[in-house]
C-alpha cells in the first residue's frame, strides 16, 4: 500500500523549526483564551493547539485538517507540518491527498510542497500462540 509524501526542498528546516515550535506556540496570538469577541476560528484554533501542546497529535490534527479545510492560514501551517513530518516526528502517517495539501498551502501563504507516495512492506500477520 502506497500512502501520499509531502517532499519539501526544506525538510530540514522543517525539523529545526520543530525545536523552536514550543516556546512559539506559547508566543502565538490565538494561545490566548479567546474572548466573546474572538471569532469561531481562532477558538477552534486555541483548542486545537491546545491538544498540540498536551501530546494529543491526532485530536490536534483532525482539528487543524478541519480549520485548514475551511481555509484557516494558521491551522493550514501545522496540518502541513503535521502531514510532512508525521511519521519521524509523531509516530503516526497522517492522511492528506495532493489536492488538500495544495488548498492548505494557499491558505498559508507558502510555497505548495510536491506530495509522493510512500511505500510500506506487506503487513506481517503476528503468529497464533499454539493450542494445547
Amino acid at each position: 500500500m502506497t500512502r501520499p509524501q509531502v517532499e519539501t526542498p526544506h525538510t530540514g528546516k522543517l525539523l529545526a523549526a520543530l525545536l523552536v515550535l514550543p516556546p512559539l506556540l506559547l508566543l502565538h496570538p490565538s494561545t490566548a483564551q479567546a474572548g466573546p469577541a474572538g471569532s469561531h476560528a481562532e477558538r477552534a484554533h486555541a483548542r486545537a493547539l491546545d491538544s498540540f501542546r498536551q501530546g494529543r497529535f491526532p485530536e490536534a490534527y483532525g482539528r487543524f485538517v478541519e480549520l485548514a479545510d475551511a481555509g484557516h492560514g494558521a491551522s493550514a501551517r501545522f496540518a502541513l507540518l503535521m502531514c510532512d513530518q508525521g511519521p519521524a516526528l509523531f509516530g503516526k502517517d497522517w492522511d492528506c491527498g495532493p489536492e488538500q495539501v495544495q488548498d492548505w498551502a494557499r491558505a498559508a501563504g507558502v510555497a505548495a510542497p510536491r506530495v509522493v507516495a510512500r511505500a510500506y512492506p506487506p503487513a506481517v500477520p503476528a503468529p497464533t500462540a499454539a493450542r494445547r
